[in-house]
This record gives structure tokens, C-alpha cells and sequence, in this order.
């Protein structure tokens, strides 16, 4: 079977999407908590403002400042002439000093969430108690790029409004987030499902209803390429396998008849052989032209026997494997000559018709030329027998870029329809009958048999207007033209 790798670019196309919508998610999700953050401080201006002024009345002397109220992980800077002179709280750098051009920075992007540094800073101009000018510089680090902790530096700090606004309002975005993220998995557990789960479920159910001898299972899903391979190599199967059992069925349903009615013509003649004999033992008939007439019938009885046997013993023979035909490049329309030629004397006795068209032409074919001379002879005979004096005897030859076909018919009687289905099995008679007399019933069935070993065909021609006609039909080598 030939793979393509379709349902592998399809499953990897599946996660690929999967992935980029998550970081799609991810993206707008931190996209729209900025915006909420930013948003919620927008609506609180007067407690931002006080965030920034809390730092109005700074009591610093030039050596100590008075402690002030800071939120945890940040600290105080105070600068004087761009030097760091005093800190308070837990630094996590040690800068000395900063130049103008970073001041200038520092003052402009005050309350902003700059994308330029690690850090946000609150920054305030403010004389000390000794009457000297001091910059003061409040330093929080940022948690990440453009966000940073707030917390309020007043006593209602877990209760601050901002606080729980935000709060309220990253839940409902993580909630959300959440919920998309789940779905996004539901639909591709789904699609997975569909593509993955169900067609090996129906090909796992179809596998074993025929491990259970049901061979009539078909399976129908639709799905990627490689299933459908596999649907439809399943399907293949089950057809060649419920196709076998029924030619196993038919098989062992004739070999059924054929021993019964191999049974019957056994018993027919050898009951009568025992009967006639049984008379003339015992002296019942004593008159010497009875006895003779007895003896007529029990060397008749026993030459139909003997034919009988034989035949089976020929049709036996064909049918085993180890049979090995003596196949030869003939003339078979010589051939064919030579078998009508064999039979002038009965054909003059009945008064039979000949109707010969045989090419003049070489003819050239490979087969068994005793073998086939009896699968001939065998339809001749049946014509013969089966049909009354003035019939015409039908044989064509025709051969084709690819084929040899051979025509025997007549114009008599006919095979009748109800037993055209089957005259090629063993022991059915044209008469239909079982009379004693010298048929065998198995003159077609060996006829067909010799036919297929020749890699031919044969069948009755339901087009011909009266009697019968038989066409063989052989399959022929193309150096052999």
C-alpha cells in the first residue's frame, strides 16, 4: 500500500494550529491585563495622586531620614548633585550615582510603565531641615516587561479599592482564559477523535466479526487517505473471503451430491449384475436362450460399471494438482479435422449432417493433444446421443490476435433451461433421467475440467436459435501467431 503521509501532515497541522491559537490566547490575554491594569488606574485618579504624594513631607536633615512607610522589595534613593548620599529600605542594586541625562529620564516617565528600564520610579524635588535642595527617588523593580507590583502605602492596603477592582478583574480574565484554552483542547480532542479513534474502532469491530466467520462485514467511515487505504483493502477482503466460502459451500455441497449419485449409479447396475447372476445360480432360469440373454445383460452391467469407474478414476485424475499435462505447439485446426474424421462412421450411421469451417490456415496452439481429443469427443457424443437422425453437427474454428475459439453445436433437441446452469457438473444427464443407458454423467464435467487446464472456457451460447451450442474459448501466446 502506498502511504502518503497525509493524516501525519494533518495531525501536524492540527498541533501547529493548536499552538499558534494558544499563543494568540496567551498574546491578547497579556495584552488585555495591561489594559485592565491601566484602565482601573485611570478610574482611581485621587488615590494615584496620593500614591505620588505621599512623599510631600520628607524629613531628612543631610544624615538621617525620618523612617517612611514603603512597600516591601522597594526603597528610598536620596540624591544630592546627582550622588546617592542616603538609602532606606532593601536595595537589590548598588548604584553611586546618576547622570543628568538619567534624571532627566527618570523625571519625564514618572507614573509610566516604561519599556526602557528594569525598574518604575517615583521621583520628588524637596528641601531638607537643613535648608539644602535633595532629590528623592522611590525604586520598584518590575515583575515583568511593563508590569509592576502596586501596593498602597496606607492602612486600608488589602482593602484599597484599586486592589480589589484588579483582583476582580484578573480573575475573570484568567477564568476566561482558562475556558478558552479548554475548549481549544475539546476541539482538538475531537478532531483527533474523528480523524484517529473512530476509524480504528470500526476497522477493530470489522476485524472481528470476521475472526467470528462473518465475512459479510463492510466498512463505510470516511477518513484521512491512509484509512480509507485500509477501508477499502479491508472490504477487498472481506469480499474475496465471503466469494471462497461460497465456492467452498458449492464445493462441498457437489461433493455431497456427486458421492450420492456416484452411490446410485453404482447400485443401479450392480444390483442388477447380482440379481441376473443370482438367477442363473440357482438355476431359476434353466431355458438356453434366456440364460443367454442373462448373461448379455450382467457383460452390459458390467462394461457400464467399468466405464463408470473409469471415468471417475479420469475425473479424479484432473482434479488433482499433481496431474501434469503433455502440452505441444500444434496445428489445432488440423487437429480438429483429424477428431471430426474420427467420427464420419457414426455421424453416416445416424444420418447426422456435417457443417464444417475450419481455417486452411495453420492455426497454431498449445495443448494435450490426447486430452484434448477426449474433452472434443465428449461433446460430440453427448450431441449424438441426445438428439434423432438428420440433425446437423455444427464445428468452427476461429482465432482472434489473442484467442483461439472453437464452436460444436447442432440444431436439435436442446438442453433444457432448468439444467443449462449446471450440465458442466459431474453426473448430471441431459435427459435429466436416471436410465441404464451407458451414460455416465460425467463426459461434461471432464470436458470443463480439461478446458481450464488449458487456461480456457467454455459455456452454452444462449443466443443460438435452436439445439445446442457449445463455445470453447482459449486465451493464446502471442509468439504462437
Amino acid at each position: 500500500m502506498r502511504i502518503k503521509k497525509k493524516l501525519y501532515w494533518d495531525l501536524m497541522g492540527q498541533l501547529l494550529l493548536f499552538l499558534l491559537s494558544a499563543v494568540i490566547i496567551t498574546g491578547l490575554f497579556i495584552g488585555a491585563l495591561i489594559l485592565i491594569t491601566m484602565n482601573t488606574l485611570s478610574k482611581y485618579p485621587d488615590e494615584i495622586n496620593t500614591l505620588n504624594n505621599r512623599f510631600t513631607d520628607i524629613r531628612f536633615d543631610g544624615k538621617v531620614l525620618e523612617p517612611m512607610d514603603i512597600e516591601e522589595g522597594t526603597w528610598i534613593e536620596i540624591l544630592k548633585d546627582n550622588q546617592v548620599i542616603y538609602r532606606q529600605g532593601r536595595p537589590n542594586r548598588n548604584k553611586e550615582s546618576y547622570s543628568q541625562s538619567e534624571l532627566n529620564d527618570i523625571a519625564n516617565n514618572v507614573d509610566e510603565l516604561s519599556i526602557n528600564s528594569d525598574y518604575v520610579y517615583e521621583y520628588n524635588l524637596f528641601q531638607g531641615l537643613d535648608g539644602e535642595n535633595y532629590t528623592l527617588l522611590h525604586i520598584r523593580p518590575k515583575v515583568s516587561n511593563g508590569i509592576f507590583k502596586l501596593e498602597m502605602n496606607n492602612s486600608r492596603n488589602e482593602n484599597s479599592v484599586i486592589q480589589q477592582e484588579l483582583n476582580r478583574n484578573i480573575l475573570i480574565l484568567l477564568a476566561t482564559f482558562m475556558v478558552l484554552i479548554i475548549i481549544m483542547l475539546l476541539l482538538l480532542s475531537r478532531l483527533t477523535t474523528k480523524k484517529l479513534i473512530k476509524p480504528l474502532n470500526a476497522l477493530s469491530d470489522g476485524l472481528h466479526t470476521v475472526i467470528q466467520g462473518d465475512y459479510s462485514q463492510r466498512l463505510s467511515f470516511k477518513g484521512n487517505y491512509e484509512f480509507n487505504q485500509l477501508r477499502d483493502a479491508f472490504n477487498y477482503m472481506t469480499e474475496k473471503l465471503e466469494t471462497v466460502e461460497k465456492e467452498n459451500r458449492e464445493i462441498t455441497e457437489s461433493k455431497r451430491r456427486l458421492l450420492l449419485d456416484i452411490s446410485h449409479d453404482l447400485r443401479t447396475p450392480a444390483t442388477t449384475i447380482q440379481g441376473y447372476a443370482e438367477a442363473l445360480a440357482n438355476d431359476v432360469v434353466v431355458d438356453p436362450e434366456k440364460r443367454k440373454k442373462y448373461l448379455v445383460y450382467i457383460y452390459k452391467k458390467s462394461k457400464h460399471l467399468t466405464d463408470l469407474i473409469e471415468r471417475l478414476f479420469e475425473f479424479s485424475k484432473l482434479d488433482s494438482r499433481i496431474y501434469d499435462m503433455n502440452k505441444e505447439v500444434k496445428d489445432i485446426g488440423e487437429f480438429l479435422r483429424n477428431v471430426i474424421i474420427g467420427f464420419y462412421g457414426e455421424l453416416e450411421k445416424k444420418h447426422f449432417f456435417l457443417n464444417i469451417d475450419i481455417p486452411e490456415k495453420p492455426v497454431f496452439f498449445e495443448f494435450d493433444e490426447i486430452e484434448m481429443h477426449r474433452a472434443l469427443a465428449n461433446i460430440i457424443n453427448n450431441i449424438m446421443k441426445y438428439n434423432e437422425s438428420e440433425t446437423s453437427l455444427y464445428v468452427v474454428l476461429e482465432e482472434g490476435e489473442d484467442y483461439v475459439r472453437i464452436r460444436i453445436g447442432d440444431d436439435g433437441i436442446g438442453i433444457p433451461e432448468h439444467i443449462k446452469s449446471n450440465v458442466f457438473n459431474a453426473l448430471v444427464r441431459g435427459d435429466n433421467i436416471r436410465k441404464s443407458d451407458g451414460g455416465t454423467g460425467l463426459g461434461l464435467a471432464i470436458t470443463k475440467k480439461i478446458i481450464g487446464l488449458h487456461q480456457g472456457t467454455i459455456h452454452i451460447d444462449n443466443q443460438w436459435d435452436k439445439g445446442s451450442m457449445f463455445i470453447i474459448e482459449f486465451i493464446r501466446k502471442k509468439d504462437l501467431l
